[in-house]
């Protein structure tokens, strides 16, 4: 059983599934854990027949808590306001849409169907109104509760809840001296003082109240959140009591999950800079593939993602998973897996495999010579139709940006000059005087070539890397019959001759 079916098995009546990212920088593929595994177990509820709804909540109420390393020096002035307050910047709109537009969609390319809630409406609104006012009236028994579950103490006249100053604009430079409902009275480290109306988005509670609230005003019932949330004493356990004790309400069935990292870099974090934004990973992939590495992976197993030759080698996972789910191969896990991240793309690119595309892109560089080559490999038009130039422009940006270097080739022209001694120069004679003897396919090029390795006493390594240098000048390239065999072989011929004069 696939882990979001187990999750749903057991559950009844109505459900709303929760999910929440505070746009406070690109919402980067280390975030799309967060909305897919949500989306994953509310597609599970709907399939199991349960009444479900599935939101996203922008916490774009939220302060800019630091700099940035992607934000301009002239940005530090914004450094806690809330993030719905900031310019963008572009100059376009505000902070938080700035973030949350590519974001969104994103989504809309990957079939992500949910109902978005901007936090600062929920407090513009008034839906918060209420549950602030018993907050606050509570608020003793809400920092014994923060106090003995997180082990931070909390000092003086505590309030829940953080005013907007209008004079500076910061949320974060504020302290309640008094509330006298529906107005919570003041002072600003900027010297303002004045009163904030909880029916309005004039402040905040801060994130430990804040989320139980959410769950309480919203009716939540299950909602993912990483591991750091479900850490001993963390938010998660805080919000179940205040959630149970001062709300009444029970607390949304949880599902943690962990990190994702960027191989040889860290964990994913907008703020280190270290990530690859959800709007630039559609665009170097097909859309299924982001569903896809967020599907198959228990919600509990660390990802690391490699957007190089673990990007390649995930599409290749994919392509077979979609084979074997068509000859009815899958047992049900990953059967399931399948179902969840597949789109249906069209017929006429899954007729290319993406890896077999990165080549002849690098082969054919020529639309032309590109569409035959296509052709030759099952492509059924007789023109690059709209989604295959979606697709091969995808691969062209994949190449320029993450490819590694042993991926990316140059086909060298017929008449290159190429520094091969004499004994090299024989093997690729060999090859030459046998070539119209055989199949000009995959297996039969790669066979004959390890045939003539073997007699000659080269080892394959350095055999193979001969007839690279001779045609893209590296020692490392594509898989060489395939490569070769996607080459007219009157080119070979002639490169060969050339070559080995």
């Amino acid at each position: 059983m696939h882990w979001a079916q187990a999750f749903v098995k057991d559950l009844h009546g109505k459900q709303l599934v929760s999910t929440g990212i505070s746009p406070s920088g690109p919402i980067h593929v280390g975030n799309m854990r967060e909305i897919l595994t949500g989306h994953f177990i509310y597609s599970e509820m709907v399939s199991k027949g349960l009444e479900a709804n599935f939101i996203y909540l922008c916490d774009d109420i939220d302060p800019l808590r630091k700099m940035y390393p992607f934000l301009p020096g002239s940005f530090e002035k914004f450094v806690g306001y809330p993030l719905y307050r900031i310019p963008s910047p572009d100059g376009v709109g505000t902070y938080s849409e700035h973030f949350l537009k590519p974001f969104l969609a994103t989504l809309d390319l990957i079939a992500v169907k949910v109902r978005v809630i901007r936090s600062h409406d929920l407090y513009g609104n008034g839906d918060f109104a209420d549950i602030i006012d018993l907050s606050i009236r509570r608020r003793k028994e809400i920092a014994e509760i923060l106090s003995g579950t997180s082990g931070r103490e909390i000092e003086g006249d505590w309030y829940p809840y953080s005013p907007v100053c209008p004079k500076c604009g910061r949320i974060t430079s504020t302290t309640v001296v008094g509330y006298e409902k529906p107005f919570v009275s003041y002072v600003c480290k900027c010297g303002n003082s004045g009163k904030a109306d909880i029916r309005k988005d004039d402040g905040k509670m801060p994130w430990r109240v804040e989320w139980p609230a959410k769950w309480s005003v919203l009716g939540v019932t299950m909602e993912p959140f990483g591991k750091d949330h479900g850490a001993a004493g963390g938010s998660y356990d805080t919000g179940k009591l205040i959630a149970e004790k001062i709300f009444g309400i029970s607390a949304p069935k949880p599902l943690m999950y962990e990190w994702i990292s960027l191989k040889g870099k860290g964990t994913m974090h907008s703020s280190t800079g270290i990530n690859i934004a959800a709007s630039d990973f559609v665009k170097m992939a097909p859309p299924e593939i982001l569903r896809y590495l967020i599907a198959r992976n228990q919600p509990s197993r660390h990802i690391e993602f490699d957007p190089g030759n673990g990007l390649l080698t995930l599409v290749d996972e994919f392509e077979r998973l979609r084979e074997e789910h068509e000859n009815g191969k899958l047992d049900e896990d990953r059967d399931e897996s399948y179902r969840l991240s597949s789109l249906g793309a069209s017929k006429e690119v899954l007729s290319v495999g993406f890896r077999h595309l990165v080549t002849l892109i690098q082969i054919y560089p020529d639309e032309s010579g590109l569409l035959n080559a296509m052709k030759r490999s099952g492509y059924p038009m007789d023109t690059i139709s709209e989604n295959m130039h979606n697709r091969i422009a995808m691969i062209k940006r994949w190449l320029n940006d993450f490819a590694p270097e042993e991926i990316k080739f140059r086909l060298l022209p017929v008449d290159s000059e190429v520094n091969i001694n004499d004994a090299e120069k024989k093997l690729l004679r060999s090859f030459l005087e046998g070539i119209d003897s055989i199949q000009w396919q995959a297996n039969d090029i790669h066979n004959r070539i390890h045939e003539l390795l073997k007699e000659s006493g080269i080892p394959p390594g350095e055999g193979f890397g001969i007839f690279y240098k001779t045609f893209i000048g590296k020692s490392k390239g594509p898989r060489l019959g395939y490569f070769f065999s996607n080459l007219n072989m009157e080119f070979v011929k002639n490169r060969l001759e050339f070559a080995s004069r």
